[in-house]
């Protein structure tokens, strides 16, 4: 698969490429393949879209001129038939053939080997203070009752820039002007889990997600690397379908 952190096409190339760039790389090419998603369901669509229907059609006084996927249609028009097969495609078949792309994303990440550097226990965020993930706990919230059982709040953002300043620094960047909060966990000792058995699920699937930047050690941008263009036609595809379905819904 085509590299797109990176025009080199080596693996070791990739892996070195800085924080700062590979996030520069993302944002320049989103916009080229969100078009392209946009046109690749606008073309399964209108696969569902009928024939010059108005010259059989029974609707009295139609003065619709418009025939696009999101005009309002009166009842019986053969259009708002169109509208309502391509939401049942949306919530069915084309929901389960993006389950199944997203399903080979994550199962390629079992290529890959974690190589212990350790980052991902020493720097973890959250846009949430430890009261708030405490709260969030107590309503149920797996996700945050799993990271308050491991992490611990740093206490103040100069010790947390100071283990890995490179990503603190991209992090930052990324979140702009929301307040974000830094975490450790305290179990790590010389880049190994001293609890590894008991670990949580939130660190047995680190990580969940390609599109997020990784610290550059850390071993699983290979795959993140590899899949990355992938899972941002995947996030396209899958905002574009909410959009068509908040729309015609």
């Amino acid at each position: 698969m085509e590299n797109f952190f990176s025009n080199s096409a080596s693996d070791k190339k990739s892996e070195e490429t800085p924080l700062i760039n590979q996030y520069d790389n993302l944002k320049d090419n989103y916009q080229r393949i969100f078009i392209e998603a946009a046109e690749s369901i606008r073309v399964e669509l209108n696969k569902f879209k009928p024939e010059n229907p108005c010259t059989v059609c029974t609707v009295k006084d139609c003065k619709i001129e418009k025939k696009d996927v999101f005009t309002d249609y009166p009842r019986g028009c053969a259009y708002k038939d169109w509208q309502s097969q391509i939401l049942a495609f949306l919530n069915g078949e084309y929901k389960q053939k993006l389950k199944n792309v997203y399903n080979s994303i994550m199962d390629k990440k079992s290529d890959c080997n974690c190589n212990m550097c350790g980052d991902c226990c020493r720097l973890a965020v959250s846009e949430y203070s430890y009261e708030q993930l405490k709260q969030r706990a107590v309503r149920g919230d797996k996700f945050s009752e799993e990271f308050v059982s491991i992490f611990v709040p740093y206490k103040t953002e100069e010790e947390a820039k100071a283990v890995n300043p490179e990503y603190f620094e991209l992090l930052n960047e990324l979140v702009e002007d929301t307040k974000t909060y830094y975490y450790y966990c305290p179990k790590l000792k010389n880049n190994i889990c001293s609890d590894y058995e008991n670990r949580p699920d939130i660190c047995k699937n680190f990580p969940y997600n390609p599109m997020k930047l990784l610290p550059s050690k850390c071993s699983y941008n290979k795959w993140r690397s590899e899949v990355s263009k992938q899972a941002l036609l995947l996030k396209a595809k899958t905002d574009i379908i909410e959009f068509y379905k908040n729309k015609l819904g």
